[in-house]
């Protein structure tokens, strides 16, 4: 009698050692796959009369004695605009930090992107914190417009990504 009651239980430990050893191999196989480590994709949203084309989080290692920078490149393009700027007060953020705008020159504070207009233009801006490659970059800019007839408008847009080895 104590035989069939040890084969028993013996047989309850297998049968659930084998299903929590398939379970195990499967979580395995999902880790090794990427599932729960998913990448963030480059996406750029501005609203009309702008275009973001792109977007580009890069870690940057020059030669030394420089120091590695991150640099952030946005391809922005336009339609039916006279004039558009990024300024200080409406520039760029990445990650909660101010990203100084070094493409197109700022000239006192302010860098004109109106020939957006007619072909599309890379924004490239260096944030103040180094942000390292692999990590999770997210911001926003605003961009200040004069669209026929001098009327003022102002137009918000975000980005998010993965930074890159650049």
């Amino acid at each position: 009698m104590l035989n069939k009651k040890s084969q028993a239980a013996m047989e309850f430990l297998m049968t659930y050692g084998w299903a929590i050893m398939i379970v195990l191999i499967g979580i395995g196989a999902l880790f090794f796959l990427g599932v729960f480590n998913p990448s963030t994709p480059s996406t750029c949203n501005i609203a009309s009369p702008f275009i973001c084309q792109d977007i580009k989080v890069a870690y940057v290692v020059p030669q030394p004695p420089a120091p590695p920078y991150t640099e952030l490149t946005l391809r922005i393009a336009a339609t039916g605009i006279d004039s558009a700027s990024l300024t200080a007060a409406t520039g760029v953020t990445i990650n909660g930090n101010a990203c100084p705008i070094t493409t197109p020159a700022p000239i006192g504070g302010t860098s004109t992107i109106t020939s957006a207009k007619d072909t599309p233009l890379n924004v490239i801006c260096r944030p103040v914190a180094v942000i390292a490659a692999g990590s999770k970059a997210s911001g926003t800019f605003e961009i200040a417009y004069t669209k026929q007839f001098g009327v003022s408008h102002k137009v918000a847009g975000s980005f998010a990504g993965t930074v890159e080895e650049g």
